[in-house]
């Protein structure tokens, strides 16, 4: 793994949420709501211990997998070769625990918290990022990430082109969803 620093403190801000849990954990019911419907109606629960810690804990443990797995498959890229797709990768999973974990701790708080409009911005903003850094990898870094691969870099520029517009539109998709949501 060569970037050590990146796993450790992308883990450490998948646990932070935890201060907030051990701090707001009196204010909590015993069974907190986890999932909702897309009425913003609480459909799932789980016991507030596994909820304020275990979720954070789980996120932490997949980045760590995440992290290492990538690393592995693009240990022969140097660090500026890497895609920014990849880098901005790194943080999805840190940046998404956050969001969430405060979106379920503000629910049994009883504040306003539109679920489902989050979710949706939060995910439009992500496939559209990721949208527009897909077109600009290079046909060599794409050999060593994909496999399998197409077999001439014209064939992949086509299909990261056509996978950038697919990710924005879904993307613009997400964001109009919010009006109606």
């Amino acid at each position: 793994m060569k970037n050590k620093k990146t796993l450790i403190f992308s883990v450490i801000v998948c646990l932070l949420p935890i201060i907030l849990g051990v701090v707001l954990y009196d204010k909590m019911p015993e069974q907190m709501p986890i999932h909702f419907t897309i009425n913003d109606v609480p459909d799932n629960y789980a016991h507030k211990n596994f909820a304020l810690f275990g979720i954070p804990l789980i996120m932490a443990i997949v980045q760590a997998i995440c992290l290492v797995a990538v690393s592995l498959k693009t240990n022969k890229l140097e660090n500026d070769e890497k895609p920014k797709i990849l880098k901005i990768m790194e943080w999805f999973i840190p940046v998404i625990t956050v969001l969430i974990y405060v979106i379920m701790i503000e629910v049994p708080l009883g504040s306003t918290v539109y679920v489902g409009k989050s979710i949706c911005l939060i995910l439009g903003i992500v496939f559209m990022i990721i949208g527009n850094y897909i077109p600009k990898m290079s046909y060599e870094v794409g050999k060593t990430v994909f496999h399998p691969m197409p077999k001439t870099e014209q064939s992949f520029r086509k299909m990261n082109r056509i996978m950038g517009y697919s990710f924005i539109t879904v993307g613009i998709v997400f964001l109009i969803m919010i009006i109606w949501i």
